[in-house]
């Protein structure tokens, strides 16, 4: 069979740029041509007489898997008897890795297969050229995009979404994860927080006493996730609680009658923060039955204090008994400082005329800068230039207090020459004395005060007085607002009222930055988790590898009992446990969980907490919960593209009540479960349609043969 393989042919053979080689019908190389040597590294006096499998080299797929002899492409000629062509990365024997192209032919003769004749080609240079070429062409394209939702018009003129575009452009199949920069922003803005803003921008947006109670009890009902709120303020003539806005409750019970100073007025003025009243506990009270008939069971109350004065009550309505956390009580606290913040300057502002309005219209801005940013330094540019600006002053500066040098710091400052602001330290002055002593401003005139440590320097900066107001939060003083004349200035009450109102909003911007600092950690461990749930997802399409993960990551940040993940059978209506942690196959055996209330609402999109498994009747197997040391669930539905796969469970081992913020991080999580069950399955998917296609073209090479 091999008798023409003369001194000519072997020449030609020998001088080929591809490497070739000729495996007999058993399967052991008689040729191997010196290309072929270069090429791997190994030299025709090594792999000569040799089974081809015993070659000293190997092949690797795309993810740089090794291949098994059975998938080379010689193996597969002696198996199908017809061309193959397979593109592989060679790893040679000197451990470089190049990508080729090699081709296995069968060899007939006489009609007789005698053995196959196999071509190693390196295409690393083509292919480079073929992506340097698309590079350059698409670099020369202008594609539209649009400017806000980031779509993508293609050729044909459609519209379509970045990820759409880029895969169906040959760039591979997306996956979306979060890289760590936007997930760290995400994280640091709590999503208290972001209530908190959207509730300060909406107060912010009106002037109208009104509008603002309503919008109060509005947002508090959409933000708090509670049935109903409702404002009362305090008539000190009549002594009663007059109401003043509601949301979510019947005509008929907000208007149920007079409702005098209650323990909740009690309660704020011994300095409590918020009153927690349960209706079944109070079948004596006055309204008892009207609250039964209005679905009520529990009403929070808390205080709307400005400074030391209790000026009314905020009520937030429940329909079931509620634990608050801490954050929870904190935050709500917080809105009700807002609400009566924004209910004095609403009054005060509905009395105001002429420069009143320029004073509002600046009040506006700041407090809006206040409520949507958490830049201290943004905030407070924007107060020391706005405020004289509408006042016609020279300039203003903020200092906050150091308690351990006794001094103020600079903070921010405007008008002034940076010689004058940084003249030098400045001590605890008359005007912080005045305002411990409860004064609300301090004036000083330059001219008078000739022995003062920065007389000379204030004079050169041509300052004729100086006034002081002290920036207080929860009559602790954190700072002072300093406002610079360079001329004699009259000022009036409003003056006084409508900068005191601006400090007070620089305390609260301060306050506010400091606090949900300090509230970071947490949502930093949150981040960890999430990252590295993503990356995961992001590095294998081992689906059990990420699920098995979540399960054991959750009870670790959140300090519970166990986890479980049960996914859909293909039938769509049983549940198969796949991944858990923290239990015994004592209880992960008790039964199917499939008509349980709570799975129910779950597969519906609902997350559904349950307080105690062993009383609610939404859990079916309540004796086997108190065996195992469980006390509450939380049940979160897993979906991808909008499509229900199972259920993430989660249980701890005391009674607790999930957080929004425990709910809406386990969901993330339960929907990162969905996007790796979705990867695995759109790579099966194309994995198939990728080796039908390599068939198909397989087939048409050989008919051509």
């Amino acid at each position: 069979m091999f008798d023409w393989f003369s001194n000519k042919y072997r020449q030609i053979l020998d001088n080929m740029p591809e490497g070739v080689y000729l495996v007999d019908i058993d399967q052991k190389i008689q040729y191997w041509n010196s290309a072929a040597g270069s090429l791997t590294g190994v030299s025709a006096d090594e792999v000569l007489r040799k089974a081809f499998q015993d070659m000293l080299i190997q092949y690797e797929d795309e993810k740089g898997n090794p291949l098994q002899a059975f998938e080379y492409p010689v193996a597969l000629c002696f198996q199908e008897k017809k061309l193959i062509c397979r593109l592989y990365y060679l790893k040679s024997r000197d451990n470089r890795k190049i990508q080729v192209e090699e081709s296995a032919s069968p060899l007939f003769f006489k009609g007789q297969f005698k053995g196959v004749i196999a071509t190693i080609k390196n295409i690393t240079r083509c292919i480079d050229m073929v992506e340097s070429r698309l590079k350059a062409e698409r670099k020369e394209r202008l594609i539209p995009i649009c400017g806000w939702c980031k779509k993508i018009r293609s050729d044909k003129n459609y519209w379509e979404q970045l990820e759409t575009y880029l895969t169906n452009e040959g760039f591979g199949i997306f996956t979306h994860g979060m890289c760590p920069s936007c997930a760290e922003k995400i994280f640091e803005k709590k999503i208290y927080l972001e209530s908190y803003q959207q509730i300060c921008k909406s107060i912010s947006a009106s002037i109208s006493l009104q509008e603002v109670l309503q919008l109060i009890v509005i947002n508090v009902v959409k933000v708090m996730n509670v049935k109903a709120s409702l404002l009362r303020l305090l008539n000190r003539d009549t002594k009663q609680l007059e109401l003043a806005a509601y949301y979510g409750l019947s005509e008929k019970y907000a208007n149920k009658g007079p409702v005098a100073y209650d323990a909740s007025i009690d309660d704020a003025l011994a300095g409590k923060p918020v009153s927690v009243y349960d209706i079944t506990e109070h079948e004596d009270s006055k309204y008892h039955k009207e609250a039964l008939d209005e679905g009520i069971r529990s009403i929070l109350s808390i205080p709307l204090r400005l400074e030391k004065e209790v000026i009314g009550v905020l009520r937030m309505y429940t329909t079931e008994p509620v634990m608050y956390t801490e954050e929870d009580l904190k935050f709500i606290t917080a809105i009700a400082e807002q609400a009566a913040t924004a209910i004095v300057n609403a009054r005060r502002f509905e009395k105001a005329v002429s420069r009143e309005k320029e004073y509002l219209r600046v009040f506006e801005e700041i407090t809006k800068t206040v409520s949507s940013s958490l830049h201290l330094k943004d905030v407070l540019d924007m107060i020391v230039k706005k405020i004289p600006q509408v006042m016609g002053l020279k300039g203003s500066s903020v200092r906050l207090m150091d308690k351990e040098k006794k001094q103020l710091e600079l903070a921010a400052h405007y008008g002034l020459s940076e010689k004058y602001a940084n003249k030098g330290p400045v001590s605890y002055d008359k005007s912080i004395d005045d305002a411990l002593a409860g004064k609300a401003v301090s004036e000083y005139d330059v001219m008078e005060n000739k022995d003062a440590l920065y007389y000379k320097e204030a004079v050169e900066e041509g300052i004729m007085r100086i006034l002081s107001i002290p920036m207080r939060f929860k009559n602790e003083i954190i700072g002072v607002l300093r406002l610079y004349s360079d001329k004699p200035v009259q000022y009036n009450d409003e003056d006084f009222r409508f900068m005191s109102a601006i400090a007070e909003q620089t305390a609260i911007a301060i306050v506010n930055a400091e606090y949900f600092e300090k509230e970071i950690s947490r949502e930093k461990e949150y981040l960890k988790v999430f990252q590295e749930v993503t990356r995961t997802i992001s590095s294998t399409l081992h689906v059990r590898e990420v699920l098995d993960m979540i399960v054991r990551k959750i009870p670790e940040v959140l300090k519970l009992k166990a986890a479980t993940i049960r996914l859909l059978d293909h039938t769509g209506k049983k549940l198969i446990l796949v991944a858990s942690h923290g239990l015994s196959e004592k209880y992960l055996n008790r039964g199917p969980v499939d008509t349980e209330e709570n799975v129910i609402e779950a597969l519906n999109e609902k997350p559904v907490a349950i307080y105690d498994v062993t009383t609610d009747s939404k859990i079916r197997y309540q004796k086997e919960a108190a065996e195992e040391g469980i006390k509450s669930i939380l049940t979160l539905p897993v979906v991808a593209r909008g499509k229900v796969l199972g259920i993430l469970r989660l249980l701890t081992g005391e009674h607790r009540d999930f957080s929004q913020q425990e709910i809406d991080f386990s969901a993330s999580l339960a929907e990162q479960c969905g996007i790796a069950i979705e990867n695995a399955t759109m790579y099966e998917k194309t994995k198939k349609e990728y080796d039908e296609m390599i068939q198909f073209v397989d087939g048409a090479f050989f008919e051509k043969e």
